[in-house]
């Protein structure tokens, strides 16, 4: 028997080879654009309508310090959010490709697997932090308010913002995996409310309340938010003691009344090394992730398989009633299909997307939707709206690679009319799940008088569906679904931007044309997933 080892040649290649399959990949290319483009709108010009970060109704003028600081609040605060979901399937990943259990019979250790799967991790956001760092100097440049670029004050206020920052979100991204609880969709739902919590705890402990509103009291949080705008309110208000310094992030509205040079923030190696702990605590949970992971061991994948089938049986069928010989006789197929046929299919893929569900999931969804009919409207649209909306996450996650999950496209794709019919009753199946999900959510709307949100509601009935079965039958996995629709969530649903408010539930009265546009991509979404679907019955 081999004797596993903690070894850092191991771990060091084990990085290096996760991390080469992730970069060789179109996908990746796909991701470093994107940074590309958040650079650029990180740095809005003069009337663009919006501000990444202002303090008051001032703005500091774009030269090397304050557009670092930009870059790193925008790395630090919202890079582990949407990082997490893009580095959250290195384990997944060797499950499903059958190398995880090759890496079982070798005597590499749990923790030098997480290790590495960690480093990997960090090693790809990285990556992209360094296409941010490299755009910040561009985005200078291109702005012209002060060309002299100076990396002394550009680059750590970046990297010493954001790699702590990234390798906790790095670390946080291989414990869930290996904890067969946080694995599952709920995982990612989970690490969203995190972030959030996370975010409100260091904004909310930052307010100095004492010395003024708005005012920052420096502190070592986690994204190393309070201590940069701390100086600068002390220099506002060093010039103007009565100077508004309320701070804010991602503004819209009208543009700022002045500019100011701001002096910059002194990374003193005491306060290094306060981020460089952080790391520390990056490092421990990228270790405790050894502690749930099952080392690909099949045999506890082969107790769960015996359990489900035990469950999902309901008289096991013994070996004496299966027929050993004797002549086998097959019912020809009919020339035609039966007309009406797509009842019983749509009853079908209902069956099909309801399948596995425990009962505490019923319980739960009768509970929101008692909950949004006997209460009154601001608690319903402030919080069980939102929840309506998450709690049928892992029936959309499964639409459009449940075929290629369990292995059964030959038999889907060898049915009949397996686009024009399969497909569409899948979706409607769906949509009626969400709608029958949300009946509370929906009446609630319905007897307030709120027409419009009504109409919304069903807009986004059809959306979801549509943009989870076109995300499921193009990238084959059900990552990219679950993180663009919490973002998407988040976004429209919590943060209320009316554009991507996919719910209805921000949109006034008259306003009916944002529910009909998501009508129109919910129709566009479909047509993408035939697409989709055609072109791999043609493969």
């Amino acid at each position: 028997m081999m004797r596993a080892s903690l070894s850092l040649p191991a771990v060091y290649h084990l990085a290096r080879a996760d991390l080469l399959e992730r970069i060789r990949r179109s996908s990746f290319l796909i991701v470093l654009v994107s940074a590309v483009f958040v650079g650029f709108l990180s740095v809005p010009p003069i009337g663009a309508g919006y501000r990444v970060l202002q303090v008051g109704t001032q703005r500091g003028v774009y030269d090397s310090a304050w557009i670092g600081l930009m870059f790193g609040l925008i790395a630090a605060l919202h890079l582990p959010l949407v990082g997490f979901y893009l580095v959250r399937n290195a384990v997944d990943r060797d499950r499903q490709t059958g190398v995880g259990e090759i890496l079982a019979t070798t005597p590499i250790s749990k923790p030098a697997y997480v290790l590495g799967k960690w480093l990997s991790n960090v090693s790809v956001l990285v990556l992209i932090l360094a296409v941010m760092t490299l755009m910040a100097g561009v985005m200078q440049l291109v702005r012209a308010e002060d060309t002299a670029i100076r990396l002394g004050a550009l680059v750590p206020n970046i990297w010493l913002m954001s790699v702590p920052v990234l390798a906790v979100a790095a670390a946080l991204a291989v414990l869930f995996e290996c904890t067969p609880v946080l694995r599952s969709s709920w995982g990612n739902v989970i690490y969203l409310f995190l972030w959030l919590f996370s975010i409100a705890l260091v904004l909310g402990g930052s307010m100095n309340s004492e010395a003024g509103p708005g005012v920052v009291r420096p502190k070592a949080d986690l994204y190393s938010f309070s201590r940069p705008v701390a100086t600068i309110q002390q220099q506002l208000l060093a010039v103007d003691p009565e100077a508004d310094v309320s701070s804010g992030l991602a503004i819209i509205g009208p543009d700022i009344e002045g500019t100011f040079v701001w002096t910059g923030f002194r990374w003193t190696a005491g306060i290094v090394l306060e981020r460089l702990r952080w790391l520390g605590l990056a490092l421990l949970l990228a270790l405790a992730a050894a502690i749930p992971f099952d080392r690909f061991d099949p045999a506890r994948a082969r107790r769960r398989t015996e359990a489900t089938a035990i469950q999902a049986d309901d008289e096991p069928v013994s070996a004496a009633a299966v027929p050993v010989g004797g002549a086998i006789r097959l019912a020809p197929l009919s020339a035609s299909p039966r007309r009406w046929a797509f009842p019983g299919l749509l009853a079908a893929e209902l069956k099909l997307v309801l399948r596995g569900q425990k009962p505490l999931w019923y319980l739960g969804a009768i509970a929101l939707n008692l909950a949004c009919l006997f209460n009154p409207s601001t608690p319903v649209q402030r919080y069980l709206l939102l929840a309506v909306w998450l709690w049928p996450l892992a029936l959309w996650s499964r639409m459009g690679v449940r075929e290629r999950r369990f292995n059964t496209e030959q038999l889907v794709f060898s049915a009949q009319r397996p686009v024009l019919r399969q497909l569409p009753a899948t979706w409607l199946a769906a949509v009626l799940v969400t709608v029958l999900a949300g009946f509370g959510a929906w009446l609630h709307l319905a007897l307030a008088g709120e027409a419009v949100s009504v109409v919304g509601w069903f807009a986004g009935a059809l959306f979801v569906p549509a943009l989870a079965l076109a995300l499921g039958t193009w990238t084959g996995t059900s990552r990219a679904f679950e993180a663009g629709y919490l973002l998407l969530w988040y976004l429209g649903a919590f943060e209320g931007i009316p554009v991507l408010d996919f719910t209805g539930t921000s949109a006034a009265d008259g306003e009916i044309w944002m529910p009909i546009v998501y009508v129109a991509l919910a129709g566009g979404l479909v047509l993408l997933a035939m697409i989709g679907r055609h072109r791999r019955l043609r493969a």
